[in-house]
């Protein structure tokens, strides 16, 4: 043992590094260290990386070759992006530039370019948030996601069965895909699992509406790629009787967070240089990626960073308070006015009934479906909550619809808002 760490699971990574040409390993010492360093000296280092890479863009780029201050840098969009990848990239960087997209879950996904060092230190922040969360490399771990996390190319198996990672997908979870998963999670001993929270609410309810099931080898659950609700996580937490960590990341900026022992969501700020503008839109460079430059990119997220600079934890670096969610979860109701589906997360935060909801308009009604559970079935029980929306949110038309099937994202991630105006 070296740290309380097998050394089998430390070789598992050593593995991995040495055929992807990786330092994840180096990497993640590197942040285990960093992590406690104070958050004056992690803020210097924060200035000092962003200034170092704006100097280098501007030598390296066709883009920012013009630009004489970080300053006058302007925001950088995903259609921007997509308009300039060659003048993007970096035109003395001699390693191998990896193509990656995001999600698309707001139409057709980004293209972007990324290398082995920014992996490094994507999946480096991953396992500190899991280790965060008790896990030691080498542990058994579950992933419940869709296609962002789960790839079905044979280096993406190779990588999972040498990261001991067992794979269940998100997509159709009926009551035997959940009965399987579950029997799966025991019979392999799972330490962690680490998938999409709407997911794992889905197999929590089921849990919770039947037999209680031990996992007496489970340590503990981290969500990530949605927004965690406080209801969702103590409905998770009551399932699978382990605390629930929730894990943030926006891999094309160099975005990464993870949730302390104290339920603090930190930003590894030596990955990433953020702004938040006044609507606290995040605006990030990625400050790991040398061959393909992303300079002040407006990310889609909206967050606010907390004004207190220190945790029981013990770690530096920043703490994000609130992650609200992608900017297209708003609803634009006839009078042009806008809300964000925070707005409903507070509405049903009290409701026992409701599991989950989701929000379709255009731009004449609302629809409201929701997922209940055994308690109410009558929809007029509901009225009052359209009482409360149509104060606030003006359509011609209200309506709420119980337990029908939710629309989801290509990679089954659950979508709050649908705007059918542009469907």
């Amino acid at each position: 043992m070296k740290n309380n760490i097998p050394i089998y699971g430390e070789n598992r990574i050593r593995i991995i590094d040495f055929l992807r040409g990786t330092t994840i390993l180096k990497t993640l010492n590197n942040l285990r260290q960093e992590q406690y360093f104070s958050s004056e000296l992690l803020t210097e280092k924060n200035i000092t990386k962003k200034l170092m890479k704006f100097n280098q863009a501007k030598k390296e780029s066709k883009f920012y070759e013009t630009y004489s201050s970080y300053t006058d840098i302007p925001i950088l969009t995903k259609e921007i992006i997509k308009c300039n990848i060659n003048s993007l990239k970096s035109n003395i960087f001699r390693g191998e530039l990896i193509e990656k997209a995001t999600g698309g879950s707001t139409g057709a996904p980004l293209v972007y370019l990324t290398t082995k060092h920014a992996q490094s230190f994507m999946w480096a922040s991953i396992l500190l948030s899991w280790e965060t969360a008790g896990y030691k490399l080498g542990d058994r771990v579950a992933f419940v996601a869709g296609t962002s996390l789960i790839k079905n190319s044979i280096k993406h198996k190779i990588f999972h069965s040498l990261l001991n990672i067992k794979t269940y997908s998100s997509y159709n979870l009926n009551d035997e895909n959940i009965k399987y998963y579950i029997a799966e999670i025991k019979k392999n001993k799972i330490r962690l699992i680490y998938g999409y929270a709407t997911a794992l609410g889905k197999i929590a309810n089921y849990l919770n509406q039947n037999e209680k099931i031990e996992f007496p080898d489970l340590k503990s659950i981290v969500t990530t790629a949605e927004i965690l609700t406080e209801k969702e996580r103590v409905n998770i937490k009551k399932a699978f009787n382990v605390n629930v960590y929730n894990q943030y990341g926006c891999n094309e900026a160099g975005v990464s967070a993870f949730e302390c022992e104290y339920k603090k969501m930190h930003l590894i700020n030596s990955g990433c240089s953020i702004e938040v503008d006044n609507e606290e839109n995040l605006i990030t460079t990625n400050l790991v990626n040398d061959g393909f430059f992303m300079l002040r990119y407006f990310t889609g997220d909206k967050i606010r960073i907390s004004e207190i600079k220190n945790c029981k934890c013990n770690r530096g670096y920043p703490i994000i308070e609130d992650i609200k969610g992608r900017s297209y979860d708003f609803v634009v109701d006839t009078n042009n006015k806008s809300m964000h589906a925070a707005f409903f997360n507070i509405l049903f935060k009290g409701e026992k009934s409701i599991d989950l909801f989701q929000v379709e308009f255009d731009k004449s009604s609302i629809t409201i479906y929701l997922k209940v559970n055994e308690h109410k079935n009558d929809p007029t029980y509901f009225d009052k909550y359209l009482k409360i929306i149509q104060k606030n949110l003006f359509f011609k038309e209200y309506n709420i619809v119980l337990d029908a099937p939710f629309q989801s994202t290509k990679n089954a991630k659950h979508k709050y808002v649908i705007d059918k105006s542009f469907a």
